[in-house]
């Protein structure tokens, strides 16, 4: 339990405020869902009050297990249902609106005695009027471009990954943070002479459906104002760069965001050297494709890609690429579909190939220069390395590579083992809070609200600092507040509910001290995050990040004086 409550302070300020500190600049001030956020806000109030209901008398009921599990079916089905509640709040919105301003105008009100987000220059009865009122930003309302469709859809077909393809793409990092529903982003992926090339542009046909942008993992982009939307996908490894002109009107050393990058001649707005014929008739589609005009892209090097390899359904390939200058976490494997057996072999033949060149071209280049000295860093990661052999050895012996095409038959195996070692790692960290506490003292209350708490959500943190970087921080938030409401609904009621339905047969005493600070401190912690994205409109800077740091850094303060004061109201004064 102390784990538990610990843990909800760390998610909500470490994951959030690291999320916030990661974020690249472009996509600051980072947006924020309402609906979503919101959501969360409430299902985690809610999961600390009836933990509190649960443990206040110290016992755990039937009724206490029933009711968090109710807890959790009701969060559950709450987020599966968030795009069908979002468009009836939306409508509601909408019709209050357009009844507002038609009675204002039947009363004869004038635009300047209305608030700001009323006064506009249009008629009050006029629909434009009620779509700029109710225009959330984090919704999708366009218009559907029809031609746009029909390009896109087209280029599905395009089998020369010189002139352009959309895909599917995905990053499979395993982790609930990248990939919640195991989905494909449809992507247009260029491959140039140095570099593979990821269009960011959404697909068109997506533009008109009412959804969450912020929820679906898009990114809202402040540094291109010229255009309308500014909404796109994020990064899959590398942070999007914005084009200076089209690949094809570069020369050698433009700069693109300040970044220099080589010249490319993609066919994207040029001929196909195939022909329209052996395209399908997609290549005046893809030529100009209107979507990508101003989105960023992605520049994923050739030399950054480890390997290319075919799946064995015959519509998957995967590239295994280590992110650029990174030592620590670098290799990423992305994992790209098509719905044309064609597409997939002219793709994988291209990036062997492509591979290929740039391995001898690189071997020519480097010739009989010294290898390089190794950076203080490296040096660093090698004894890290070698303190994780005993973990990563026994790991791999016992657990299948899923990785390895050939072993994913292996997945319940894999599953399986995976769940094993996870409770002997858990068992580790409790034994571990145990020495510690019976060789210095430390209360086992403190250190589940500390050690515990922070070893079991680190790998959280890791995982909102890869989406934050690829700008999909919303993502992190909804993740912080979503594990605390799981941690109670879900990893305390199921033990719970087996406990007091099968095993004790009843009620059974489970007693925690100083409950109450504790809860406070939970809703203290999360009132800073709350008041920071309303004030600023759900619009956030960067700078609450470091202010969501300080704050877990006074809780750890406040929670170590306690303990060592042995009163609940340090630092004041204990009678």
């Amino acid at each position: 339990v102390g784990a538990v409550i610990g843990g909800e302070v760390f998610n909500v300020l470490v994951i959030i405020g690291t999320a916030l500190l990661f974020t690249p600049a472009t996509y600051m001030p980072l947006k924020v869902g309402r609906f979503t956020f919101f959501r969360d806000v409430f299902f985690y109030i809610l999961s600390v009050a009836l933990l509190y209901y649960t443990l206040a008398d110290g016992q755990v009921t039937r009724f206490d297990s029933a009711m968090l599990l109710v807890g959790a079916v009701s969060y559950i089905t709450t987020v599966v249902c968030s795009n069908r509640l979002r468009g009836l709040l939306s409508r509601w919105r909408r019709g209050y609106l357009r009844k507002f301003l038609k009675r204002s105008a039947s009363f004869g009100w004038h635009s300047s005695k209305m608030t700001p987000s009323l006064s506009m220059s249009m008629s009050p009865a006029s629909p434009q009027t009620v779509e700029n009122l109710t225009d959330d930003e984090d919704e999708g309302t366009e218009q559907l471009d029809e031609h746009a469709c029909s390009q896109w859809e087209g280029a599905w077909q395009c089998r020369d990954p010189a002139y352009g393809s959309v895909v599917g793409v995905r990053v499979d990092v395993r982790n609930r943070l990248m990939d919640r529903r195991h989905h494909f982003e449809e992507r247009f992926v260029v491959l140039g002479d140095d570099a593979l090339y990821v269009s960011t542009a959404t697909a068109p046909r997506a533009v008109g459906m009412h959804m969450s942008r912020c929820a679906s993992g898009l990114v809202f982009d402040h540094k291109y104002k010229g255009n309308s939307n500014h909404w796109h996908h994020g990064g899959l490894i590398n942070a999007p760069v914005h084009l200076a002109s089209f690949p094809s009107q570069r020369g050698s050393g433009d700069l693109v965001d300040g970044v220099p990058t080589p010249a490319l001649s993609l066919p994207l707005i040029s001929k196909s050297p195939h022909g329209a014929k052996d395209l399908m008739g997609v290549a005046s589609g893809a030529k100009h494709l209107a979507v990508t005009k101003f989105a960023p892209w992605e520049v994923i090097p050739v030399e950054d890609i480890l390997y290319c390899e075919r799946c064995k359904d015959m519509w998957h390939w995967n590239l295994h690429v280590t992110r650029h200058g990174a030592e620590v976490g670098n290799v990423i494997t992305l994992e790209f579909s098509s719905k044309d057996e064609g597409v997939v072999d002219a793709w994988v033949e291209a990036l062997k190939l492509k591979l290929i060149q740039q391995r001898h071209s690189s071997i020519a280049a480097r010739g009989a220069d010294p290898p390089k000295a190794k950076s203080c860093l490296s040096r660093l990661m090698e004894w890290v390395e070698w303190l994780q052999f005993p973990v990563k050895f026994w790991l791999e012996l016992t657990i299948p590579d899923m990785d390895d095409p050939k072993q994913q038959h292996l997945y319940p195996i894999s599953f399986t083992m995976s769940m094993a070692w996870l409770a002997v790692f858990a068992y580790s960290v409790v034994a571990a809070c145990d020495g510690i506490h019976r060789d210095f003292g430390l209360s086992t209350t403190i250190l589940g609200f500390t050690v515990a708490a922070a070893g079991t959500s680190f790998p959280n943190v890791f995982s909102g600092i890869v989406v934050a970087r690829q700008g999909k921080t919303t993502m992190a938030v909804a993740n912080a507040l979503g594990a605390n409401v799981q941690n109670v609904f879900l990893a305390l009621a199921i033990p719970w509910t087996l406990q007091s339905w099968f095993l004790a047969g009843g009620p059974f005493t489970l007693e925690v001290g100083a409950l109450a600070p504790a809860i406070v401190q939970c809703y203290v912690t999360l009132l800073p995050v709350v008041v920071t994205f309303v004030a600023y409109s759900f619009s956030v800077p960067r700078w609450p990040g470091a202010l969501f740091l300080v704050t877990y850094a006074v809780y750890l303060v406040f929670a170590l004086g306690e303990e060592a004061s042995g009163c609940a109201l340090w630092p004041a004064q204990c009678v």
